[in-house]
């Protein structure tokens, strides 16, 4: 995120430094009208601050590698810029990457009419320079946990660096067998990076021609795709949430609870949280909790917010844009926290993400929902592998006069099931399609008669045809009742979303358990849990 001082500055102090008596770091007209006096490492407050801001992304004057920031206004002052010299940035401020050598560049600020004229000298590398420092971060970005592959990759034949450079890619694969480093289907629908894992752990080789700028370069990874597991037998329930307000304000972050029959509930750890978010906004939300479909990894993805403050008006328009991620083999060894940014450039927030998994591509859709340029929300969807490389994010579920939020899937027999928010009405609504991206079909609008409800999640019952779905209430006559359960007692009950909401002699929940999803788990995957957490208060 780009940095700014703009902000933490007020008003009239800003002012001051803008008009009032401040060191000069413009030219020395006094001895040589030729001579620049550069800002660069001036201790003149507002110098500094403008070399911050005009920076941007960029962390040194020394390396240009983003464009800088040519911002217009300084409190009530206009800005002036110049690039004095140099082809290596244009007017606005942006690289023209076209300097086949390095680039020293003085860019000229004057603040208002009357203000001072403050100089900075940037470097830009050569382009050849520039391609060759992408290239070895995409060598160190492009694949992930190649030693521990469970399930298809991706090799994409393009990249985009953090710097907004298109890398190109071709990709090779020493046994096309096991990981096929072409485009397949009829149509070529289903990327490159299938896997096929056998009865032993297998060895290949994978290399990359990655070239930018005209400059190639090869990159190899020796990958270990693990051996196929044994289909696994459920026998327990999982459940990950993050809790509601007890008094002191809603914990958001990761808590665990456990299921012998998927109603009554036992938390884990002690009813203390096993993961929190320690970037972005510092807070973790609506989390879900994904079986490869391999079925021996998990990921466990979530909104990135701090809600604490209660401006939500401003985290729908103005929040964060990345899911939050964490990865694992076992429920209990968790890979370190990635926030990776997937909603669109104009997007105002990524709202309660999910999964479910594509077998016609081999990818997983995430779906969420978020706005475009403070407009009403809708679901949207990225396509996935690895949950760190995602597509260009298209619209599930489009606003038509209403606006949703909080969408759930479960997949039974051929029919995936979609459950979203009806925000107009605090309702929960149903439709089905034949495929995970088809067209689907309203089947009820209302659904149990439940008002005032969001965030559903579903799951089915053991080897019965029997689904609970969980709504939480917050609103209308669900005021303060926070999650609940429905469920549906039979295959046609799911198909014409006939719900009944259970008793509260037919489950318990953890206390404060909030938006959050369920999956069934192994006995042996129980018994770690329990050993690593303890089971109950």
């Amino acid at each position: 995120m780009k940095k700014s001082f703009l902000k933490a500055i007020a008003l009239m102090g800003l002012t001051a430094l803008i008009f009032g008596s401040v060191v000069s770091c413009g030219k020395d007209n006094t001895e040589d009208e030729t001579t620049i006096i550069y800002s660069n490492d001036s201790e003149d407050t507002l110098a500094v601050r403008i070399l911050e801001d005009m920076l941007g992304d960029n962390e040194s004057a020394d390396n240009i590698m983003y464009d800088l920031n040519f911002f217009e206004k300084l409190s009530s002052a206009a800005i002036t810029w110049e690039v004095v010299d140099g082809t290596a940035i244009n007017e606005d401020g942006e690289l023209t990457l076209t300097n086949t050598e390095e680039e020293q560049i003085t860019i000229s600020c004057k603040v208002g009419s009357k203000g001072n004229t403050y100089y900075y000298l940037v470097t830009v590398p050569s382009v050849t320079e520039r391609a060759e420092e992408v290239l070895s971060v995409m060598e160190e970005s492009m694949l992930h946990d190649v030693d521990n592959i469970r399930g298809n990759i991706t090799l994409a034949d393009s990249y985009t660096s953090a710097y907004g450079d298109v890398v190109t890619v071709e990709w090779t694969s020493s046994d096309t067998s096991v990981i096929t480093d072409e485009a397949t289907g009829d149509d070529g629908e289903i990327p490159a990076g299938v896997v096929t894992r056998g009865e032993s752990d297998t060895n290949v080789t994978l290399t990359a021609e990655i070239s930018l700028y005209g400059i190639t370069k090869t990159v190899t990874y020796d990958a270990t795709v693990v051996a196929a597991p044994a289909e696994n037998t459920y026998t327990h329930y999982l459940y990950s949430y993050f809790r509601g307000n007890l008094g002191s304000g809603e914990s958001q972050r990761i808590y665990l609870a456990a299921s012998d029959d998927g109603f009554f509930w036992d938390v884990l750890n002690s009813g203390e949280y096993v993961l929190e978010n320690t970037e972005g906004t510092g807070g973790v939300r609506d989390p879900f909790l994904l079986r490869s479909a391999d079925g021996d990894h998990f990921w466990l993805i979530g909104t990135d917010l701090d809600a604490s403050g209660g401006d939500w008006s401003s985290y729908s328009d103005n929040g964060s844009k990345c899911i939050v991620v964490w990865e694992s083999d076992d429920l209990v060894n968790w890979s370190e926290i990635r926030l990776i940014e997937i909603a669109g450039e104009n997007a105002g927030c990524m709202w309660a993400p999910e999964a479910t998994y594509d077998p016609t591509t081999g990818e997983y859709i995430v779906y969420y929902s978020s706005n475009e340029g403070g407009g009403s929300k809708q679901i949207y969807y990225v396509k996935t592998r690895d949950f760190w490389t995602f597509t260009e994010p298209q619209i599930y579920k489009a606003y038509d006069t209403v606006t949703y939020i909080d969408t759930t899937m479960t997949y039974y027999d051929g029919v995936y099931y979609r459950f979203t928010k009806n925000e107009n009405n605090i309702t929960i609504l149903l439709e089905t399609s034949d495929s995970v991206l088809g067209d689907y079909t309203l089947v009820k609008t209302v659904i149990a008669g439940e008002y005032g409800v969001e965030g559903p999640s579903i799951y089915k019952v053991g080897n019965e045809e029997k689904w609970v779905l969980y709504m939480d209430g917050y609103a209308n006559d669900n005021s303060g009742v926070g999650y609940f359960p429905l469920i549906a007692d039979s295959l046609e009950d799911l198909q014409t979303a006939n719900f009944r909401r259970l008793e509260d002699d037919e489950y318990e929940l953890p206390e404060g358990a909030k938006h959050g999803s369920f999956i069934p788990i192994t006995d042996a995957e129980y018994e770690a849990l329990v050993a690593a957490y303890g089971i109950g208060e």
